[in-house]
């Protein structure tokens, strides 16, 4: 019988097994610590009563192993709201292809069965969608040592339930863990003891790796979504400033650039470096 191991637990048995590993194990962010929040970016145009354009998604996930075992990894992603019946339905599960993270830092995962939210909330749908499911092919999954799971990248075919969107295609792009922010530099990976906490400021630091080029994510398909802004705290006019009263949008630290979203060789990675914060060439 499988046992779901946490994932630092799962670190370690897995570490000193193979001492000789760089790379350490394949990896996911922990359900402990937050959900992935995922950008699906359309692939072609989508007919008329579809949902339209960029959409979001959050995602909890948990790892399944055999204390000891070399096969690999076995993980889940929870779409947490849905209430499907049974509940493992609402679950998109699959496997490593290796035990342990490549040379490249990036662990793959082929396929995972369909999971279903009976709560979505995608935006711009001329008709309100049914229950939703995603399929996920191609994960790749940045898992190295410094990278831990942060970010995962895989096609998504979607049926929302709707007459003609049964197929419809997607890259999605996943952060973990997410961090709220108003601006671009509450997104910088460095802590400021004397600032509060996001999403004005970096008590906390964005908890994303100092070579990832990334941004604060305020697209309107993130804010309008209730689902996802019901979770995280995050939408419109969702932060008030305690020293005026005013009200101000809130997103997420998202990355500017698609998979992996790395800073260009040679970039000077400073606390406000060109590189680590700023829009950049990914759809947002």
């Amino acid at each position: 019988m499988r046992a779901r191991l946490p994932l630092t637990l799962a670190f370690g048995i897995l570490a000193l097994g193979c001492p000789s590993n760089p790379g350490g194990p394949c990896q996911v962010g922990p359900i402990e610590a937050s959900p992935y929040v995922v950008q699906l970016r359309p692939e072609g145009s989508f007919p008329a009563d579809c949902p339209q354009g960029q959409q979001y998604q959050v995602l909890f996930a948990s790892v399944y192993g055999k204390p000891g075992s070399t096969e690999p990894i076995s993980v889940a992603f929870q779409f947490p709201f849905s209430g499907v019946d049974p509940p493992s339905e609402a679950q998109a599960r699959g496997k490593f292809t290796s035990l342990l993270a490549p040379s490249s830092g990036v662990c793959t995962i082929d396929t995972l069965t369909p999971g279903t939210d009976d709560a979505a909330t995608p935006v711009n749908a001329a008709v309100p969608v049914g229950a939703s499911t995603y399929a996920f092919s191609a994960m790749e999954v940045h898992s190295d040592a410094e990278h831990q799971g942060k970010q995962f990248q895989a096609r998504a075919v979607v049926d929302y339930g709707i007459l003609g969107c049964s197929a419809l295609e997607y890259v999605a792009q996943a952060v973990f863990p997410f961090t709220p922010c108003l601006n671009d530099s509450i997104c910088l990976p460095d802590i400021v003891t004397t600032d509060v906490g996001p999403p004005a400021g970096r008590s906390y630091g964005s908890g994303l790796a100092s070579d990832y080029r990334v941004f604060c994510n305020l697209d309107p398909a993130l804010l309008d979504n209730l689902e996802v802004t019901s979770l995280l705290g995050i939408g419109r006019d969702a932060y008030e400033d305690p020293n005026d009263g005013s009200l101000h949008d809130v997103g997420i630290c998202f990355f500017s650039e698609p998979f992996p979203s790395l800073c260009p060789p040679g970039s000077t990675l400073s606390t406000s470096g060109p590189c680590a914060v700023g829009p950049g060439s990914n759809p947002h």
